[in-house]
């Protein structure tokens, strides 16, 4: 992470906090600027300190419904728990899962058929659910379709949502659900990170992990808080056409 500068840092935190929960790929997009402008690889520390943020955010917002000693005895919960198991189960299994540097064209690829899978779920789902009506199959269903976002640009959130959309569920509690998904998830994706042995020889200062620790907190606080609101009243029609238009392009550059 040393070899980044302090705007390079803050901009790829922000890409980070943004891309987190929208079902648009944060690993596609955090790869991008090396692959496509030459920056630097942000390294095991960065990455550490961006999922931390994540975290963080998302605690925080959940805060007063994560402290309740009825969330953890409620059927949220356990959902919330077996829809982690698909994911869990086949990184154990399978070696290659997590690896998602792969290329620009994959990423391109992944966009325009998880955006058309989307888009067929908003027309396909009735969105008359709430997480309250979700059964143990649906919560199932979900964590496989989760498994997907192990393809790069496929999006762990935009599979998550995908997978509750086509069963039927409100955009804003398939949206809901996907955030509180990530809890698990993103730790996960830290015990992996940091299981790493290569971690022990990079050198980095304090500081350097505490600003895009801050930064991605931040922001994503305020895209949690915004994302729900927006996709209740707008829906995800205007991600289905970034990714879209994203997929073009980058077939275009290559």
């Amino acid at each position: 992470m040393e070899d980044l500068s302090l705007i390079q840092i803050l901009i790829l935190s922000i890409i980070q906090a943004l891309t987190e929960f929208l079902p648009i790929s944060s690993s596609a997009h955090l790869l991008l600027p090396s692959k496509l402008l030459g920056w630097p690889d942000q390294g095991l520390f960065f990455d550490i300190a961006v999922h931390f943020g994540s975290l963080f955010a998302v605690i925080i917002y959940f805060w007063k419904e994560l402290t309740n000693i009825k969330f953890y005895t409620s059927k949220l919960f356990l959902l919330v728990v077996i829809a982690t198991v698909p994911l869990v189960l086949a990184t154990l299994f399978i070696d290659e899962l997590g690896s998602y540097r792969w290329s620009i064209q994959t990423i391109a690829i992944s966009n325009l058929i998880f955006a058309a899978l989307l888009y067929l779920s908003t027309i396909v789902g009735n969105n008359t659910k709430s997480n309250k009506d979700m059964t143990i199959l649906h919560a199932v269903g979900i964590g496989i379709w989760q498994i997907f976002s192990a393809i790069s640009g496929a999006s762990r959130s935009g599979t998550a949502i995908t997978g509750a959309l086509f069963f039927g569920y409100r955009r804003e509690d398939a949206a809901k659900f996907s955030i509180l998904l990530s809890i698990p998830t993103i730790m996960g994706a830290l015990v992996f990170i940091m299981s790493n042995n290569s971690i022990l020889n990079e050198d980095t200062y304090i500081l350097d992990a505490f600003i895009p620790f801050l930064t991605t907190f931040i922001v994503s606080y305020f895209c949690i808080k915004w994302f729900i609101s927006f996709v209740k009243r707008v829906g995800y029609l205007p991600f289905i056409i970034y990714r879209v238009v994203l997929g073009v392009l980058l077939l275009w550059l290559i």
